[in-house]
């Protein structure tokens, strides 16, 4: 892969609107008690797409957006998130969770960082502070302990495709 000319998929165009857009959504959803809300949304899409730069080649994919969000998650969420939060991510972003269908995530980032997210909030845990504790937490309550990611993998992929700065990043006009 050219590190200079990466290609994205999901929709996302840059590392830059990836973390543009993630904050965005933890401003409106919440950062979490510890502030590392956005870190675990863009940690997430790193291990789980290396933050859009690998495109998912299972027919019908294991997962559906940058964020990979299986159909029984993606009910679930859609089931068990309050009316107020309904109610804030329809007046802020303009989308209407209980109107959506699973294959609405495959291509807009927003609304794949939306549903990860609530995905951990519906987890009463706190969100650990430390890279290897958000590693942790992912395994255990976002890639189960029967998916294939590893700790060891969330902590490389997050060193590899956002905690460094390639030219292209730099090249980016930040977003609005």
């Amino acid at each position: 892969m050219n590190q200079e000319n990466p290609t994205y998929h999901y929709g996302l165009t840059s590392k830059i609107k990836a973390i543009t857009l993630a904050r965005q959504v933890c401003d409106v959803l919440g950062h979490g008690s510890t502030g590392c809300a956005t870190n675990l949304l863009l940690e997430t899409a790193a291990a789980e797409t290396c933050l859009g730069l690998y495109e998912d080649p299972t027919p019908g994919g294991a997962g559906m957006g940058l964020n990979q969000h299986d159909l029984i998650a993606f009910q679930d969420i859609v089931s068990r998130t309050p009316m107020r939060l309904v109610k804030a991510i329809h007046m802020h972003f303009g989308y209407d969770i209980r109107k959506l269908v699973h294959t609405d995530l495959a291509n807009d980032p927003l609304l794949s960082f939306i549903f990860c997210r609530l995905h951990y909030r519906l987890r009463p845990e706190l969100i650990p502070s430390s890279l290897r504790g958000r590693a942790e937490y992912w395994k255990q309550f976002y890639n189960s302990m029967a998916g294939k990611g590893t700790v060891q993998h969330y902590l490389d992929n997050a060193h590899a495709y956002l905690y460094c700065l390639t030219p292209s990043d730099l090249s980016t006009p930040p977003c609005p």
